[in-house]
């Protein structure tokens, strides 16, 4: 499934993340866990935000000293006008600005989401042929195909509903086509918000086109958390084998106090190589006595050989 192209793409491996300020010290932790893995790799990470200081920008650029570090600051018209409306948090529309704000000179692109961790090197992601498609995305464990297409009038698709979590983006086909101004009207076009806002809007547009990527590189809380990963198909179970990214999605936020995923651990080991701890830990007052029994919990969950690749 990958192999190496001829980097038709640049050298340098652009690396997105939409954010705002409450979420800045969790991007850190995602950058973290790509440097700590991808060591000698070339890297730009773009932040599309809509205010972060100037210190928690430092502090990102701290994280990666050897790579670029640039903000993109994202206004009312780079969204849909009821993107404060929405039960998601703003910034994961954010990702819908690439088309018009990344930088000239940034032809592909790889968008993450905030609430997940990086076991892998971004290398072997970034180096996939996306044989002509304008996208690369793992597919949503959670079935929603059927749903959204017959509410928009689609067929079904070969390749189902895409998660907009991790997402391989050639962006001068993007640009051409005008295909995130499409997501864009798609939303606008919306009497209601949809369910899953801007992962609606770029599976509209992209039905039938997208690449399908690897499981391994967007591991959902479903298809990890013992309890539901037995009712997966065996491609889509990684609650005894390690993905490249473990994405903490729904509520099982690993910062958050009291929520469950036998994961948690690989968060917290990540953001101690960032300067955030401390806010982490005042905001959500996750002490040094949850954080051992997170330690725990991941010594007696974790994957057999995980160990040995994550170095610990």
């Amino acid at each position: 499934m990958s192999k190496q192209v001829d980097p038709v793409m640049e050298d340098e491996i652009n690396i997105a993340f939409g954010t705002s300020q409450l979420y800045a010290p969790h991007v850190g932790c995602v950058i973290a866990s790509i440097v700590r893995r991808a060591v000698g790799a070339k890297l730009r990470f773009l932040i599309l935000h809509e205010g972060i200081t100037d210190e928690d920008k430092a502090r990102m650029e701290s994280i990666a000293p050897h790579a670029r570090v640039g903000g993109i600051l994202i206004g009312d018209a780079d969204v849909p006008a009821y993107a404060d409306t929405l039960h998601f948090s703003r910034p994961i529309l954010f990702r819908l600005a690439l088309e018009k704000r990344a930088p000239a000179d940034c032809r592909r692109v790889l968008y993450l989401d905030a609430d997940l961790i990086v076991l892998g090197d971004v290398r072997e992601l970034w180096a996939t042929d996306l044989a002509g498609s304008p996208m690369g995305a793992t597919l949503e464990a959670e079935g929603h195909q059927g749903p959204f297409a017959e509410r928009h009038g689609l067929h079904l698709s070969k390749d189902g509903y895409l998660n907009s979590g991790v997402l391989l983006i050639d962006l001068e086909k993007v640009r051409a086509e005008k295909l995130f101004t499409a997501a864009m009207e798609f939303l606008n076009r919306q009497e209601v918000a949809p369910l899953y806002a801007d992962q609606d809007a770029l599976n509209f547009v992209m039905w039938d086109r997208w690449r399908p990527l690897p499981p391994s590189w967007n591991a959902l809380a479903s298809m990890v958390l013992p309890g539901t990963a037995r009712a997966m198909p065996e491609a889509l179970r990684f609650d005894t084998r390690l993905p490249h990214v473990v994405h903490f999605s729904g509520s099982h936020k690993p910062w958050a106090k009291g929520e469950y995923h036998p994961w948690s651990w690989l968060y917290w080991d990540n953001l101690a190589h960032t300067p955030f701890v401390a806010d982490v830990v005042k905001e959500w007052g996750v002490g040094p006595l949850e954080r051992f029994r997170l330690w725990l919990r991941w010594l007696r969950r974790k994957p057999r050989g995980a160990g040995a690749r994550l170095g610990a």
